[in-house]
Parts: C-alpha cells; sequence; structure tokens
C-alpha cells in the first residue's frame, strides 16, 4: 500500500506523501516500480488525497496511480492543505471513482454510522475506510478491544462488512 496522501510536514519536505501529488508522472512511475517489484498475486493498493493546494489534479493523479498499476484506490476526502479541517469532500471522491476502473474507496471525516452513511451515498464508493473517526471513537474502541459490539458499534461494524450482526450474536 502506498501512501500518497500523508500531508505531515515532516514526511512532505522530504518529498514524501501528498506534496507528490503535484507529480502525476512520477507517482505513476512509482506505482509502476512497485508492481514491477512484487508478484503478480500481491495486490498493489495507493491512498491519495484530492491535492496538495486544489483538487485540480485530483482525476489526472487518480489515473496515474490505476494506470500504473493500482488495484484498488483510497481516496481522502481534502487536500493536503486542508489537512483534517471539516468538511471532507466526497462528492469529489465520487468523481474520481467514475473516472478510474478500479475499486475507489472512500475516506475522511467518517466519525459515526450517519457520516459513513452520508460518505458512501455521496461519493458512490461502496466501501470506506477509517482512519482517525474509529480511533477516536470511544465506544468503538472499547467494543473492540473486548471483542463486544455494542449500539453504534454494531451499526458501524454491519455498515462496513456488509453483515446483520444481530443474526451472529
Amino acid at each position: 500500500d502506498l501512501n500518497f496522501g500523508c500531508p505531515a510536514k515532516c514526511v512532505n519536505c522530504h518529498r514524501g506523501g501528498a506534496v507528490l501529488l503535484d507529480e502525476p508522472e512520477l507517482i505513476h512511475e512509482i506505482v509502476a516500480a512497485v508492481r514491477r517489484a512484487v508478484p503478480a498475486d500481491i495486490m498493489v493498493s495507493a491512498k491519495m488525497r484530492l491535492g496538495t493546494q486544489d483538487d485540480a489534479r485530483a482525476v489526472e493523479c487518480a489515473q496515474a496511480l490505476a494506470e500504473g498499476g493500482a488495484m484498488e484506490l483510497v481516496v481522502h476526502g481534502r487536500t493536503k492543505l486542508q489537512g483534517y479541517r471539516p468538511p471532507a469532500y466526497w462528492d469529489r471522491i465520487g468523481a474520481i471513482r467514475e473516472a478510474v476502473a478500479i475499486p475507489v474507496v472512500a475516506n475522511g471525516e467518517i466519525w459515526s454510522v450517519a457520516d459513513a452513511r452520508r460518505c458512501r451515498a455521496e461519493s458512490g464508493c461502496d466501501a470506506i475506510m477509517l482512519g482517525r473517526g474509529m480511533v477516536a471513537d470511544e465506544i468503538i474502541r472499547r467494543a473492540r478491544e473486548a471483542g463486544v459490539f455494542v449500539h453504534e458499534s454494531r451499526e458501524m461494524v454491519s455498515l462496513l462488512m456488509g453483515l446483520d450482526l444481530d443474526q451472529r450474536i
């Protein structure tokens, strides 16, 4: 999994993370090199943001990653400049999903079951990736540690995994 989405200054100042989204040709070369280097049965995936300063090259970057050999793409619905400030622009992820022929996973600003449902509806993505929302939600964290799912956590896991957990417990 190649991460072209990290907004951290300490990563970007060394020409890593989201700053590479200013160079679609380079990210294509990086993904292609990794694809050539690993066995064909190993998935190569990538994560990106909508861009660095704005989202003008978002589709171009996604296409570069897909054409380079990424088999799945996670898209965080903000730019590097936006960092983690709300909102996430899930509709822009939808535009990327429509422009590439690989699965696209939506990410960013998903803190609740309601957020997850809205993200899926706005992005059109079947899958979502949780980041800070998963580790920040005390109910989800405690339930996961205990191996038990409670109200919202049960709904979230059910939504994310496509399972009816009530039938399994």
